[in-house]
């Protein structure tokens, strides 16, 4: 009888200690402590004590999971992912995890590999935050960030939409702009027909986005481009049969067909926003001169100037026309107006300079000077510097993706 109660005496002691230390609220509260100070040192940017707090704290109770993520995110921004990694899987074989331990966890796993550049897997274990909670915002933006890297605008598109439906505050001309870059994305691929869909889509979404306009027309001039590079292949061949002469002409044709559908369209983004013109004045004179409608060029420029008459890039391009026609003295007099409106413009000048050099029949060669004024119509750079407000949305495409032309 002696021995049972000493034996049970000796188990009460163990169970005692055992309790005291591992479970005791004086060590919890001294691990929550420890904890607390491993985040801010990690605020602090000191990693390398909040490493080793969170080791000590791991010491102590292997079953810190909280401790561990931490571990993991310590090493990753210390440029260190694989090992970030490794000890953030380590934790997916540990059962009964909370629901935002489970969060947490997808979401280092999904750091980890987004600094590993595998944005697949990335993607993934975004995926499975969504699963676990479908509302989840760190998810949705991370995902919508992947797909515009992948330069996926479809995917990018659906969880922006995912976005809004979750804050309750819908951006319409956001929404429209992530459509243009699908639509840019259909365009270079050569599915034309798709990014007119996707345009017009945008336009749906938001009927002020006048950009839209200038990419349908730009979907119709590559198109075009295809159709006339078709025609020149048989040209370099030799049209050496009444068969291949039918086809290049086709061929050519069909180019100017396509490519006058995009006159309408750029026209009609010159209407709604001159500030722009910039954009496509050197593509809709290219155009025109491509299809035999040159001379429309007057026309579309007088119009534009009738109701938008301070926009010195038109009143340059126009000057430009009829300097090209040979009429010096009306070009003369209209670039003098454009010096007035702005007498700090380079195209201006370079064009007065031009003009000059015509009249005065000159050395310097004019198509040198006409390359230099085109360079700088197409400069995207330049034109960005002049009218950075109104080219708001332009910049936001290129960050977002490669060049407009």
């Amino acid at each position: 009888m002696f021995l049972v109660i000493v034996i049970i005496v000796i188990i009460v002691l163990i169970l005692y200690f055992f309790y005291f230390n591992k479970y005791s609220p004086h060590k919890t509260n001294n691990l929550r402590e420890m904890y607390a100070e491993g985040l801010d040192l990690l605020v602090s940017g000191k990693r390398v004590a909040a490493y080793k707090n969170f080791k000590a704290i791991i010491n102590q109770d292997s079953n810190n999971v909280n401790a561990y993520l931490r571990l993991g995110q310590i090493l990753r921004e210390s440029g260190k992912p694989t090992k970030a990694l490794k000890i953030h899987k380590s934790l997916l074989f540990r059962k009964k995890l909370t629901s935002y331990e489970l969060i947490e966890l997808h979401k280092n796993l999904a750091l980890n590999y987004y600094e590993l550049n595998n944005s697949i897997k990335s993607i993934e274990e975004s995926k499975i935050i969504l699963d676990i909670e479908k509302d989840n915002e760190w998810a949705i933006n991370h995902l919508i960030s992947l797909y515009k890297k992948k330069n996926n605008w479809k995917e990018a598109t659906e969880y922006l939409k995912l976005y809004f439906n979750k804050s309750g505050k819908v951006n319409n001309h956001k929404l429209a702009l992530f459509k243009i870059q699908d639509a840019r994305v259909k365009i270079s691929n050569g599915d034309f027909d798709e990014a007119r869909e996707i345009l017009d889509k945008a336009l749906n979404i938001d009927d002020q986005i006048g950009l839209v306009y200038y990419f349908i027309g730009k979907t119709y001039s590559e198109e075009s481009s295809l159709e006339y590079d078709k025609a020149i292949s048989l040209e370099k061949d030799g049209l050496n049969s009444i068969v291949d002469q039918d086809k290049y002409s086709k061929y050519i044709d069909s180019a100017k067909k396509i490519l006058s559908k995009a006159i309408p369209m750029w026209v009609h983004f010159l209407e709604i926003n001159p500030k722009q013109s910039w954009l496509v004045l050197h593509l809709l004179k290219d155009a025109l001169f491509a299809i035999d409608r040159y001379s429309e060029v007057e026309t579309i420029l007088l119009k534009i100037i009738d109701r938008y008459p301070e926009n010195t890039e038109v009143l340059a391009s126009l000057a430009d026309y009829y300097s090209n026609k040979g009429d010096f003295d009306k070009a003369l007099e209209i670039i003098e107006k454009a010096l007035i409106k702005n007498k700090d413009s380079i195209l201006v000048k370079l064009i007065k300079f031009k003009l000059n050099v015509q009249h005065s029949k000159g050395k310097i060669s004019i198509n040198e000077l006409d390359e230099i004024i085109n360079l700088l119509l197409k400069d995207t750079s330049y034109q960005m510097m002049n009218d950075e407000e109104s080219n708001a949305d332009i910049k936001w495409l290129l960050d977002n993706n490669e060049t407009l032309d």
